[in-house]
């Protein structure tokens, strides 16, 4: 298999556009995306002049506040910053070139020259946050997960985007990944057809808990963080898990044992399997117990075609760009596999071509409320459990 492995970018420099199924008899093993390329190396082009005016709340433990690169995106101007506790609000500050700043969320909202926030605060804040930044008539892009551990805030959140009519994104590192980013334009043309198995890993051991605002990841359910594993299928194929059945497992960490978390949750792992809209099955997870492991990965196999990893094996003829865009000139592509840039000026983009991010509403919920209920099914000892459906 390794033999027909070919860097596509490069058959494509020597060939031009070609029926790639040539290559191989009976079927196509090709590496669609070199690993030595983090973006497409094509001229990034705006698509406007004009500059959003963006507010950043949250700088934290992560410092995702500054993370993102809002403040190097030609297309931005940072007006104003805000975290409630002061020194991190002063390196917020520092970190994003910006001399204005707000004690807190609610206050900075009231600006009426901010026209849009990057929300990257706590997760248990994080739809509260949203819907408070739609009500004042601003655009909200949010650090994930869209909601946590609630159905009942899914629902309040949806219904405040609905009604504010304004952009709503997630920034899910996954979906801008170099594979699952390939995956999602070979599913689009048609190199998979339909889905027959998926699999979404988020490895994240850590025997003690990171440090959180109020603890809040003390204990956490490991499937109310879903996301970086849920995008393998629903940010591959935009399609939805229907059922689930979870099941939990105790490392045996102190921040696991009972009465030891506000969650009442005994699971350092869990790893739950769905059942999918194209009738095909995927299994996600999200384990912290699992000796000094700490990736994020997926793969797809459907009836025409698998891809694991970089490698794309199947009987499509021709296969599109798999690249990924390119980042405006000065612009880091930052952390999570070099994805935080390309989420910016995704939500950057739209806003200015007045379209759906990539990861609006119904991509956020679809990708996180099915982890809420993985986890209620774990706690029913592997039941299966239907999901709400969004979109």
């Amino acid at each position: 298999m390794s033999e027909n492995i070919i860097h596509r970018r490069d058959f494509l420099g020597r060939l031009g556009k070609v029926s790639l199924g040539t290559l191989a008899a009976g079927g196509l093993s090709v590496q669609v995306v070199n690993a030595q390329d983090q973006h497409n190396q094509g001229t990034w082009k705006p698509v406007s002049e004009r500059k959003v005016r963006v507010g950043i709340v949250g700088y934290g433990v992560c410092r995702f506040g500054a993370a993102f690169g809002f403040q190097g995106h030609p297309n931005v101007e940072v007006v104003a910053v805000s975290d409630l506790i002061p020194d991190r609000r002063q390196g917020l500050m520092k970190a994003c070139r910006c001399d204005k700043s707000y004690e807190s969320l609610e206050v900075l909202v009231k600006d009426p020259k901010i026209e849009a926030v990057f929300v990257a605060t706590d997760a248990p804040s994080h739809a509260r946050h949203c819907i408070e930044v739609l009500k004042h008539g601003k655009h909200v892009m949010t650090a994930v997960p869209a909601v946590l551990g609630s159905v009942e805030d899914a629902d309040r959140l949806l219904e405040a985007v609905q009604k504010s009519g304004l952009k709503y994104m997630m920034a899910e590192t996954s979906c801008f990944r170099a594979d699952c980013y390939g995956m999602r334009q070979i599913y689009n043309a048609g190199g998979f057809g339909r889905i027959i198995y998926s699999e979404g890993e988020y490895y994240h051991y850590h025997s003690k808990p990171i440090g959180s605002f109020k603890g809040w990841r003390v204990g956490m359910p490991p499937l109310w963080y879903p996301t970086h594993s849920t995008a393998y299928y629903v940010g591959v194929t935009g399609k939805r898990f229907t059922s689930v059945s979870c099941v939990g497992f105790n490392a045996g960490f102190p921040a696991y044992q009972p009465g030891a978390n506000k969650y009442s949750n005994p699971f350092t792992d869990e790893v739950a399997l769905f059942k999918t809209s194209e009738g095909g099955s995927s299994r996600m997870l999200m384990c912290k117990g699992i000796h000094k492991l700490v990736v994020e990965r997926g793969r797809v196999f459907g009836e025409r075609g698998w891809m694991d990893g970089m490698e794309y094996h199947g009987a499509a003829k021709e296969l599109p760009d798999t690249s990924r865009p390119p980042l405006p000139p000065g612009m880091p592509a930052g952390g999570h596999g070099g994805s935080h840039g390309l989420l910016s000026n995704e939500f950057i983009t739209s806003i200015l071509e007045d379209r759906q991010p990539l990861v609006n509403i119904y991509e956020a919920l679809a990708m996180t409320v099915p982890g809420i209920i993985a986890h209620q099914s774990a706690l029913k000892d592997g039941e299966t459990l239907n999901i709400p459906q969004y979109g």
